[in-house]
This record gives structure tokens, C-alpha cells and sequence, in this order.
């Protein structure tokens, strides 16, 4: 008869020891990693502010895009708006009726069956905004995200730095060669 038992101890104990190895191998590989953590988080924080700004020129692009040759025309805000588009019809200057794929810019506030004026590109008709709004909207939640994103990485990014520099040992004044040992001689003793 076979102890069922003594099978399921000795498979969990074999379980346990290969997670442990596992375990152990990634700690490991991720070692070099971890010590590179606060170069790593401020690297994201730059990634992701510089990100956050090219939102912002990417709005004043097509803002000035729409500027340089507008039209303007009154839109329906049509149902079936989404997290990031919210698609207006409207009637463009040469009497074609569009409903851009992308929205409208600047949509905040806007309901399906509203009627809202709204600023368009002649030469592209598919970049339209709400009229009277403009990049300068998103800037507000842009700093406020981007200071955001450094209250959090920044400090945290100090932290670890300190954690690494407390982990090294004694600072810069203490080198390992003013600790004499017995097995070494001086440098330069004679022989």
C-alpha cells in the first residue's frame, strides 16, 4: 500500500526546492537590475514627462493646423462616444456632410444631441475641435500629472540611492586598502 502521504510530503519538499532555486536565479539575474533602480526610475520619469509633453506640442500642431486654414460649422454630437472619442456630423463649407473617425478635440462637457460650433481644417477636414477651446485645456492636467509623476519617483528614486549608497559600506574617506591586514605586506616592502 502506498503511503499517500509520505508521496505528497516528498513532492511539496521537491516543489519547494525547485521555487527555491528559482528563486534564488532570478534574484540573481535581477541583482544588477536592482541596484540600477533609482537610474531606472528616473529614467521612466523622463521617458514619461518628455512623453506628456509631445502630447502637448501634438495639440498645438494641429491647433495651428486648424487655424491656418479654419472653417467653422455648427455639429451634432452623435451617440456611441467612447473613453477617447466623442464624434460630432457636421456640414463642411463645400456642403459635404462629415463625421471624422478620430472626434472631436476637446470634447469635455459634450452630450450626444447637443449642438456645439466647431472649428475644422478646410484642407483636412477630419481635425476638428470644439470652437473657443485649444491645447492650452490639457495643459493644466499635464503639469499637474507630470508633478504628480515626480512627487511620486522622485523621492523614492532619492530613497533607493541612499538604501544602495548605506548597502556599499563606509563612504569615500574609508578605502579598503588603509585597513591593514596580516596576510599582506606594505606596497614597496622589501623582500
Amino acid at each position: 500500500m502506498i503511503d499517500v502521504r509520505a508521496v505528497l510530503g516528498g513532492r511539496a519538499r521537491t516543489v519547494r526546492a525547485a521555487l527555491r532555486t528559482a528563486w534564488d536565479a532570478t534574484r540573481t539575474a535581477l541583482a544588477p537590475v536592482g541596484r540600477r533602480g533609482p537610474e531606472i526610475l528616473v529614467g521612466i520619469g523622463i521617458v514619461l514627462s518628455v512623453l506628456a509633453v509631445l502630447v502637448l506640442v501634438g495639440a498645438a500642431r494641429n491647433d495651428a493646423s486648424i487655424s491656418s486654414d479654419q472653417g467653422v460649422a455648427v455639429a451634432e454630437v452623435l451617440d456611441g462616444a467612447d473613453a477617447g472619442h466623442t464624434f460630432v456630423r457636421f456640414t463642411a463649407s463645400d456642403g459635404a456632410v462629415l463625421t471624422p473617425d478620430t472626434g472631436v478635440l476637446y470634447p469635455r462637457g459634450l452630450e450626444p444631441g447637443n449642438y456645439v460650433l466647431v472649428e475644422y481644417d478646410r484642407s483636412r477636414p477630419e481635425l476638428v475641435r470644439v470652437a473657443g477651446r485649444s491645447w492650452t485645456a490639457g495643459l493644466g492636467p499635464v503639469v499637474l500629472g507630470v508633478l504628480g509623476l515626480w512627487v511620486v519617483l522622485g523621492p523614492t528614486a532619492w530613497a533607493l540611492a541612499r538604501r544602495r549608497r548605506q548597502d556599499d559600506g563606509p563612504g569615500p574617506g574609508h578605502a579598503e586598502d588603509d585597513v591593514p591586514t596580516p596576510d599582506r605586506e606594505p606596497v614597496g616592502a622589501a623582500r
